[in-house]
């Protein structure tokens, strides 16, 4: 299973480094790819902790893949602590602000949202 958790954490570490040098074209001066990465992979965990956790696949090469590698290599929480860290740092108060709220409040939203997406 190791090697299940080695090859989907660096594919979701592609694939955010992907969405944060697109996002860099966009905002730059905004740490928006790490908030988006960090959104999608809320939504996705949320999808598939259902189907992995709650539907009894919880010892599956798939769920290491899945939710350990990929999901964890795509969401960036020490990249989050040290953007958030800068922002304070500049004084960049209401960046901050939407920042803080984007990654914990709308990513929690997003999850419950994923739960949802398979529950029904």
């Amino acid at each position: 299973m190791g090697a299940a958790v080695f090859v989907g954490g660096g594919l979701g570490s592609l694939l955010r480094y992907a969405v944060s040098r697109l996002c860099l074209l966009y905002y730059p001066g905004f740490p928006a790819g790490t908030l988006i990465a960090n959104l999608l992979g809320c939504f996705l965990i949320g999808v598939a902790s259902v189907y992995f956790i709650d539907r009894a696949a919880a010892g599956s090469p798939q769920r290491e893949f899945i939710l350990v590698g990929f999901l964890g290599g795509l969401t960036t929480f020490s990249s989050f602590g040290f953007e958030s860290y800068a922002l304070i740092v500049q004084k960049r108060w209401l960046d901050l602000a939407l920042y803080l709220a984007g990654n914990l409040g709308l990513g929690m939203g997003l999850l419950l949202l994923g739960r949802q997406v398979l529950n029904r």
